[in-house]
């Protein structure tokens, strides 16, 4: 079982349209919602891929229905902290002209303490009882940013691996924590370290220094680059397969995802970057934000390389 701590669920809204104009009017010939959010989607990637899996997050009654019924079909055990304020959407505008995606995301409901304190009991309850752990994404505000540290620290001592996907003082928490894996994104890496991360060998060069500080595995999602991945004094590159992208919001928590399986089933290092990077590759050519199928997932992971370097 693994079990993921996703508190900032939201509804993910893409709208598509030839060229976004700032300040102008924008007409979009495309709208779908999902439920959505990073802890979410990595759920929903465990579950493609057959492993059981449970997401803990916040919901309102407005979208209680919609969430529910969607998780149950793809498999996933939803346990779900009601909000009084409505979840938090965010939109991805998918320029077909230009090829360029704009997110915007909303901060979520704000939380008083009682309802974060049922979402990380429930969260450490469930991953306690689980082989791995998964905080992913940002919290809702009222939340402290040593939050993530704290959930890390305290599975650490229950000997239950934590693996974390987030930002700034939530990211750095964890690292402080000695998180088992932590997986920042190109920007969020530079952030933390301080410098750009303008080619492969920089970001190799800075997962090195970061894992040094405490996690066992920093993985560095590069999007269409793949991912790097360094754990001791050993590193590792995947190149993500060519694909049709359609949209590739949430191609990092599938990767997740698929880093989460990898693990628990006992995979090499190697078998399970290349096992996350495909999970990226099949949702980046899918239209709903952080979906990955089985199908596309089992036809891309044959193509993806991954070298010692």
């Amino acid at each position: 079982m693994i079990t993921i701590g996703g508190f900032n669920t939201s509804l993910d809204r893409s709208v598509v349209l030839e060229e976004l104009r700032p300040g102008g009017v924008n007409r979009v010939h495309d709208v779908q919602t999902w439920p959505g959010g990073k802890g979410l989607h990595v759920a929903l990637t465990v579950a493609a891929l057959r492993e059981p899996v449970r997401l803990v997050g916040l919901i309102d009654e407005a979208h209680r229905s919609f969430f529910e019924d969607r998780l149950r079909s793809a498999g996933v055990e939803f346990h779900a902290v009601v909000t009084p304020g409505p979840l938090r959407t965010c939109l991805a505008i998918r320029e077909q002209g230009v090829g360029r995606v704009t997110e915007i995301l909303e901060p979520g409901p704000g939380t008083d303490p009682e309802t974060r304190r049922r979402l990380t009991s429930l969260f450490l309850e469930r991953a306690g009882e689980s082989h791995l752990g998964v905080l992913s994404g940002s919290a809702p505000p009222g939340f402290e940013d040593a939050v993530y540290g704290e959930l890390v620290a305290f599975l650490r001592k229950e000997r239950v691996r934590c693996l974390v996907d987030a930002s700034g003082a939530l990211l750095r928490g964890a690292v402080g924590a000695s998180a088992f894996l932590i997986k920042p994104n190109r920007d969020e890496l530079a952030e933390l370290v301080g410098r750009p991360m303008e080619s492969v060998p920089a970001a190799v060069a800075a997962a090195r220094e970061l894992s040094k500080k405490g996690p066992d595995t920093v993985v560095v999602s590069l999007g269409a680059e793949g991912a790097v991945a360094v754990q001791g004094d050993r590193a590792w590159r995947a190149e993500a397969p060519r694909v049709d992208v359609v949209n590739p919001v949430g191609s990092g928590d599938c990767l997740l995802g698929g880093i989460a399986v990898g693990l628990v089933r006992g995979l090499t290092a190697e078998a399970v970057l290349a096992l996350g990077v495909a999970c990226g590759a099949a949702n980046a050519q899918s239209r709903e934000t952080g979906s990955a199928s089985r199908a596309d997932i089992d036809r891309l992971l044959p193509t993806v390389r991954v070298e010692r370097i």
